[in-house]
């Protein structure tokens, strides 16, 4: 789909334009590779307006909206190639229209690259069971609050200018809640080092200590650095909080859309 133009920059969280990597399909999870393969087949968004007579811009609506199968299969993505061999449907009953721009909170499990958005459409938890997820969700999404590979805990993807002038060109004015799980337990040197980000600690299983840290942007590097200036040994780093919006009531995997009354 061509972006809206409130729509932010198609870069990672801490990329400029400039310099931004080839995006990934939200849908699918996969970066282009360097030699992509000869292409077969013409645009799905082109099979659409042919089918329905109609522009290609409401063609992409209606593989947005999810109005759209390949061989009995949702449709990903507008740029999807179909051969004249594969059947394409498309819902007689839905009619072309813009989908609101989306911001998506998800748990990262650690060892998941942030930027990967391999989401799986069944682990969202704010739909009715019944209710489709439509494709133009995971369409241009782009991450807003990273974390590492090894580290868990709270993302934001969004289609949002606002969202994304929030989290990235504001960053330093919003709190991110983490928890650290440090070997051993912290003396009161090593807390005392930890001031003002340390806000409060609770003993946890298998000899390590929790340490709840709250630090001004996005930066999670920050808190191993902290840990490592108090001789703390750091095993484990989960974000709970991104401003005023927690973790709370997603297991790792699961995600949801940000709600109308929620501001970070």
């Amino acid at each position: 789909m061509n972006n809206p133009p409130d729509r932010p920059p198609r870069v990672r969280a801490a990329r400029r334009p400039d310099d931004a990597p080839p995006r990934r399909d939200a849908a699918r999870g996969a970066a282009p590779s360097a030699t992509p393969p000869p292409e077969d087949g013409e645009r799905l968004a082109k099979r659409v307006a042919a089918l329905r007579g109609c522009s290609r811009r409401d063609a992409e609506m209606l593989i947005a909206q999810g109005a759209v199968r390949v061989d009995g299969q949702p449709a990903v993505a507008p740029q999807q190639r179909v051969t004249p061999g594969q059947q394409v449907e498309v819902d007689e009953r839905a009619q072309p229209r813009p989908l609101p721009p989306a911001t998506l909170l998800w748990h990262k499990p650690a060892g998941v690259p942030a930027d990967a958005q391999e989401w799986a459409i069944d682990q969202r938890v704010d739909a009715h069971p019944q209710a489709p997820t439509a494709p133009g969700l995971f369409m241009q999404q782009h991450c807003a609050a990273a974390l590492g590979d090894a580290a868990s805990g709270l993302v934001v993807h969004t289609q949002v200018r606002g969202v994304w002038r929030r989290l990235v060109d504001e960053a330093g004015l919003v709190e991110h809640e983490f928890l650290a799980e440090v070997q051993g337990e912290p003396q009161p040197a090593q807390l005392a080092a930890l001031r003002p980000a340390a806000a409060s600690l609770a003993r946890q299983g298998g000899g390590t200590t929790g340490l709840r840290l709250v630090i001004a942007g996005a930066d999670a590097h920050r808190v191993a650095e902290l840990c490592d200036r108090a001789g703390l040994r750091l095993v484990g780093l989960r974000r709970l909080r991104i401003g005023r919006v927690p973790l709370a009531g997603l297991a790792p995997g699961q995600w949801r859309l940000l709600r109308a009354s929620e501001r970070f």
